[in-house]
């Protein structure tokens, strides 16, 4: 994205009760390891004494993705340590998970890590909060989306009274790792006569470079039965940044929004800019995400849209089934006719007008930002109750076998390991520590 991200972060900053080290991905979008790093300039001095923060709010969270040695490895050369400490420490800190970032720069003197995260119900969310992990939560791409669409509350354009051409506005682009269930909804959309009512496309190949009928599922549930089906679908061409504008034409010449989400499948709620440009538009919308995400939604004020539209599908936990509900709520509005159609339209038009109003409100706006000034406040108080043990470890031990200045024998290093060793598995705040050694 060409948004400057890093204001949202200094937002974030100047929420926190205290002092802290926030680190953060750049380019902005990135996963790795090695694109991880301080937001500002701190002071090595005294950043030591401060919580370290890990902002990992833009993308759904991803035990796996951080257990390999390698992705450490990378950010060890690319930071250019080279000193025998961080050689000694490789085979403990990669233990560790994204806390390893904290333990390899020893910019942290305490044993816990916040991190900031943006979703719901989520296994990989449990993981961390059972690995010593203070997690934060706040609905990021709420105050993101408020910023990327603002000028919509102004647009009198998305006021145009239009025979809209189509009933369904879907965007779809991408369908790689987490997004593959949209290859499905296609495959759905096009057997159930719905495409011709539908302004979509997609990518036939996807930003691995693989196409679509060579593509192998992460859930079988998901696979093809006539693959050729999505040869019926336009193709995409929109670049990934298009998701940070909005092209009010799509919206007066549609009824309906579908909202293909980019985390689907089980019940893991992680919404994103997707959803918040109909409401930004004043667009009504059916949501493909995770169980329970219209719910979530409506704790924070918005209104969704049953009865006019069939919503059984947000409590359907099999995912190919909620697919199902959905297509057949899309159905249901497609035989709508005449006065019946009109009907439908000025009460989900209403709706649509209140939930982007809301959107827009200080209310709203307010209520994000007290969670998570609520959240970060509360974990202040946590992390400091883990004060020091391994980092004074750490210091102590490679002050005695003078390992800052190279100085050390076959026989140090060994005991150095051996020691270190002991004391991250006698510690109850690193559970996963090497046993190897």
């Amino acid at each position: 994205m060409s948004v400057p991200l890093d204001n949202l972060y200094h937002w974030v900053e100047s929420l926190l009760p205290d002092p802290a080290v926030l680190y953060v991905f750049r380019p902005h979008g990135s996963k790795n390891i090695s694109d991880c790093e301080w937001l500002n300039d701190y002071d090595v001095d005294t950043v030591w004494k401060m919580p370290a923060i890990i902002l990992h709010d833009q993308e759904p969270l991803d035990w796996n993705f951080y257990k390999h040695p390698g992705q450490y490895l990378a950010h060890l050369k690319k930071r250019k340590y080279i000193l025998p400490l961080y050689n000694l420490l490789f085979r403990y800190f990669i233990n560790f998970n994204l806390k390893s970032l904290i333990i390899s720069t020893l910019s942290g003197m305490y044993d816990q890590v916040i991190l900031v995260h943006s979703e719901k119900n989520s296994p990989d969310l449990e993981q961390y909060q059972q690995n010593e992990f203070i997690c934060v939560y706040y609905w990021a791409h709420a105050i993101i989306a408020r910023d990327w669409y603002r000028f919509a509350k102004h647009d009198t354009r998305l006021n145009t009274v239009t025979k809209p051409h189509n009933k369904f506005l879907i965007y779809c682009r991408d369908w790689s790792h987490r997004r593959e269930y949209r290859l499905k909804f296609l495959e759905l959309l096009v057997k159930n006569n719905l495409l011709q009512d539908s302004q979509t496309s997609v990518m036939h190949t996807n930003s691995k470079g693989v196409h679509f009928s060579q593509y192998q599922f992460e859930n079988s549930a998901f696979e093809l039965h006539n693959p050729e089906l999505i040869d019926c679908v336009p193709l995409n061409t929109f670049s990934s940044s298009a998701s940070a504008d909005y092209d009010y034409i799509d919206f007066v010449n549609t009824q309906i929004s579908m909202v293909l989400e980019t985390v689907f499948d089980g019940d893991r709620i992680h919404l994103t800019e997707k959803t918040f440009r109909p409401i930004a538009c004043g667009h009504p919308f059916i949501l493909a995400a995770g169980a329970g995400a219209l719910e979530y939604i409506k704790s924070y004020g918005f209104k969704t849209f049953a009865p006019w539209i069939d919503e059984s599908y947000d409590l359907e936990i099999d995912s190919v089934q909620r697919l199902e509900k959905i297509i057949q709520a899309m159905k249901k509005i497609q035989c709508l006719q005449d006065r019946e159609l009109e009907d439908f339209l000025h009460q989900v038009k209403s709706i649509a007008e209140f939930n982007k109003k809301h959107f827009f409100s200080d209310e709203f706006f307010n209520q994000v930002q007290d969670e998570l000034k609520n959240n970060l406040s509360l974990a202040h108080e946590q992390v400091k109750k883990s004060r020091g043990r391994h980092y004074l470890e750490i210091i102590k031990l490679s002050k005695k076998y003078k390992l800052v200045d190279q100085m050390f024998q076959r026989q140090e290093k060994t005991q150095f390991v051996r020691q270190l060793r002991r004391s991250y598995l006698n510690a109850p705040s690193n559970p996963q520590a090497d046993q190897s050694l």
